[in-house]
């Protein structure tokens, strides 16, 4: 990269609460934290109403929502003058649907043959009957003719109206309508059945087909983000709208308004590689970051940019404060509510085969109709039927085990580690499929490249690869997580939940890879999509220390709660796994302020998470089919165990249980901020994790943040932070600003030690608690040095007392130093 990285960036979540005028309010304050660049969610036009931006409505235009484009450049006139720089994600694989979006309103209108057409990734010819050359629009509540004989569809002002939602009709049916004398004409009488042909046929002659949404899985027909209607893909690797959806940002990093990308989703692309190659020549080099989610041992493609923006860091910290021999216990534990005993990679094996035949049924057959076609070019293939096709592309798929590969045989041969993974897949895809096993074979090459490289070839390749990383996202994140619960902490984007704990050694190799091959990648413990905040990921984390207590504590509880579990016809509400899932969630956000007690509005988000917890698993209830009875059920459950009259002996032992995990939990949090701030990278501060974090999953992540406040306990730090206060007030969060601001501020004093240039050298600790620490130093060219020593399982060190690990407690444990005066930064004191 030619451009200088971000020192320390600061992820502000744009949106309804927090505009680009409030986010130039936060300036000084993030200056004085000591990040160097504001990192933004999509400031471009968003769909109406968005509470993300990631539904970009119109990418030529900096959102009016958030203030426009004169908002916009008074935030960076005020970065700057403060010593800021700005870095925007970046939305390239999809845009959002609706009559806001000039483009798609563009497609629905003119169709196959119009301009917009090249934009979208559509299937002109589908399996539907009827459907050629339209777009299949899966957005109806009910069947379509039931919509239609009661009156739902109507035309208005030379659109089709369906609620809140319009449509644009074809310039022939327009002039039809004005020969016709306008809607009056074609409009029928609900409930009248036989007044309504005319609009029908209507409806018949336009480019697009409206059907139900629970037909949409099954027939829509053009790529979606992962299987949500709403998004729709777009082929950016069209230089016409690479070009379009891209002008406006990359104008802006012309003009010096942003000296930084984050690319969303890149594994949706059909070549990230081109794409970012091109990105990188247009944009003249700025630091770029892509949100590609690693397998463990996964390492990034040869593309051109910093590196990734952060999982990889956040799996390899978090292993440091899960204990690995708690491992048989929490299995235990995890059986004694009703878990089946079947592990990790076979719950991912039977999600993925979920997925395939629900959400992405209409992408899979899609691919495999084109499959076949290219098994008829090709004599030794060409006996097998449309069956064997999809069953051996099925099994592929669900046997790839990382997102997916990066074959594009156009720029050269496969990587050999992709080449390893697609025969690797084979294999497994072929033990015992119905599929010839010629097929199977013939299908490897093809994956690999090796079979031709003609226009129909290189598509299989393309669209296997991005179907291949949409199926893992919903088969393992958005499904597994939600059902694999032996220790809900590591159930992390990018995470392997079957693996627990990590050595010093092996985070130390991790940090090493990183300073050779992405110096300036980024490195996060929260995003806006990870599954739980960062301290309430700790605090799960924490019942691997407290194992045997837990198991006890855990199986008492469900004994304890029988009274609040509902009777249903088809089994308890909640069923024990889902109960398990929400006893863990109350430990990582029981409050750690007095009075510790669950007040209404964490009562309502923790109601509102589990029945999304449970839609996600997909056993008991679903987004599709929601059980309205077993999700009341779940609020009642959450109601009930958490009233200190109605379940008094629950609500006590696990406020002391979350206590003590929380206060291993602090003890880690602090060690991962230090380790975050001082690792090779760029560290990246979620919004308002300077305090204490509670957050869950989204959009529980996006609540406001209390600026002001953290403001004023900043200031007063910055007055005089005495540590022994601080450590003694631990629960209110003090002290992780301290040690956050400090850390950041000496990334500030010292660049030539953490940046791209900065050494790392691991520090060999001896004593007894020698394994419980994690230790480096940071070298700079002329002498300087930053070293970071943070604890290891820290609740092993603690022994059950609850206070953090100090002083004698670490007995004859010591770190060797290189031999000078060392200055404590958060101390000031010099040894």
């Amino acid at each position: 990269m030619t451009a200088s990285p971000p020192r320390a960036t600061y992820r502000l979540q744009l949106g309804p609460d927090l505009d680009l005028a409030a986010a130039a309010g936060l300036v000084d304050y993030l200056g004085d934290l000591g990040v160097s660049h504001l990192y933004l969610s999509p400031i471009l036009a968003a769909r109406p109403g968005s509470a993300h931006g990631y539904d970009v409505a119109d990418p030529t235009r900096v959102s009016p929502a958030l203030g426009g484009e004169s908002a916009l450049q008074a935030l960076a006139a005020r970065a700057r003058a403060a010593g800021l720089g700005l870095v925007a994600d970046v939305v390239p694989n999809h845009v959002g649907t609706g009559a806001h979006n000039p483009l798609w309103d563009r497609l629905l209108a003119e169709g196959r043959a119009g301009e917009a057409a090249r934009f979208f990734d559509v299937d002109w010819d589908p399996p539907l009957p009827g459907a050629a050359g339209k777009v299949i629009v899966p957005l109806l509540a009910a069947p379509y003719g039931v919509v239609l004989y009661r009156g739902d569809l109507t035309i208005r002002d030379d659109r089709l109206r369906y609620h809140d939602h319009s449509f644009p009709l074809s310039a022939e049916s327009r002039a039809q309508l004005r020969r016709l004398g306008g809607a009056a004409a074609v409009n029928g009488r609900p409930g009248r059945r036989e007044t309504w042909s005319r609009l029908h046929a209507l409806l018949e002659r336009q480019h697009y087909r409206l059907v139900h949404w629970r037909a949409g899985d099954a027939l829509v027909n053009y790529r979606r983000f992962f299987a949500i209607n709403e998004l729709a893909g777009l082929r950016v690797e069209d230089d016409v709208v690479f070009d379009h959806t891209h002008e406006r940002i990359l104008a802006l990093v012309g003009d010096g308004t942003l000296q930084g990308l984050r690319i969303d989703h890149p594994d949706g692309l059909r070549h990230p590689g081109r794409y970012l190659q091109r990105l990188a020549q247009r944009s003249g080099g700025v630091w770029t970051v892509v949100e590609k989610i690693l397998h463990p041992g996964e390492a990034l493609a040869d593309w051109p940019v910093a590196g990734t923006t952060g999982y990889d860091f956040c799996n390899a910290v978090l292993g440091l404060f899960v204990d690995p021999d708690a491992a048989a216990t929490l299995a235990a534990t995890d059986r004694a509510f009703g878990a089946a005993g079947v592990g990790y990679a076979a719950q991912v094996t039977a999600a993925k085969r979920e997925v395939l035949a629900n959400d992405l049924a209409a992408d899979t057959r899609r691919l495999a109709a084109r499959l076949w076609a290219v098994t008829q070019t090709h004599p030794e293939v060409r006996d097998v039927d449309d069956r064997a096709c999809l069953e051996a592309l099925s099994r592929t798929l669900v046997a790839l085990d990382v997102y997916r590969t990066y074959v594009d045989p156009d720029s050269g041969p496969a990587r050999p580690d992709d080449s390893a993974r697609i025969d690797a897949a084979v294999v497994r895809a072929a033990d015992g499929s119905l599929a010839p096993a010629f097929l199977h074979r013939f299908l490897g090459e093809l994956l690999s490249g090796r079979a031709g490289r003609d226009a129909a070839h290189l598509d299989v390749v393309a669209r296997f690869q991005q179907l291949s990383g949409a199926l893992t996202a919903k088969g393992v994140e958005d499904t597994v997580f939600y059902r694999y619960l032996r220790l809900l902490a590591v159930n992390e984007v990018g995470g392997d939940p079957g693996r627990l704990g990590r050595s010093a050694q092996e985070f130390h190799a991790f940090n090493a890879a990183n300073t050779g091959r992405h110096p300036a990648g980024m490195l996060s413990t929260a995003t806006h999509d990870t599954k739980r905040g960062e301290d309430v990921r700790l605090r799960i984390a924490a019942l691997s220390e407290l194992a045997p207590r837990w198991h006890a504590q855990a199986r008492r509880w469900r004994q304890l709660n029988r009274h609040a579990v509902t009777a249903t016809g088809a089994g308890p509400a909640p069923d024990p796994q889902t109960e398990y899932l929400l006893y863990q969630t109350l430990v990582g956000v029981w409050p750690l302020q007095p009075p510790g007690r669950a007040g209404p509005a964490l009562r309502e988000r923790l109601r509102v998470y589990a029945v999304k917890a449970a839609r996600e698993a997909g056993l008991r209830t679903s987004w599709t089919d929601p059980d309205e009875g077993f999700e009341r059920a779940l609020g009642t459950f959450v109601d009930t165990v958490l009233d200190p009259d109605r379940s008094p002996a629950f609500v006590q032992a696990l406020a002391r249980l979350a206590a003590d995990a929380a206060e291993i939990a602090m003890v880690a949090g602090l060690a991962q901020t230090l380790l975050r701030c001082t690792s090779p990278g760029v560290p990246d501060q979620y919004q308002g994790n300077e305090l204490w974090d509670d957050s869950l999953v989204d959009p529980d992540n996006r609540r406001p943040v209390d600026f002001a406040a953290r403001r004023r306990l900043l200031a007063a730090l910055d007055r005089g932070g005495d540590a022994a206060e601080l450590l003694a007030a631990r629960r209110d969060g003090r002290v992780k600003l301290w040690v956050l601001s400090r850390a950041l501020r000496a990334r500030r004093d010292h660049p030539s030690c953490v940046g791209p240039a900065g050494g790392y050298r691991p520090l060999a600790a001896g004593g007894r608690w020698a394994d419980h620490v994690v230790a480096f130093a940071r070298t700079a060219p002329d002498g300087d040095a930053l070293v970071a020593v943070t604890p290891r399982l820290p609740g092993r060190v603690m022994r059950g007392r609850p206070q953090p690990p100090l002083g004698d407690a670490w007995a004859d444990t010591a770190v060797e130093l290189d031999a000078g005066v060392w200055t404590d930064l958060l101390t000031g004191a010099r040894h």
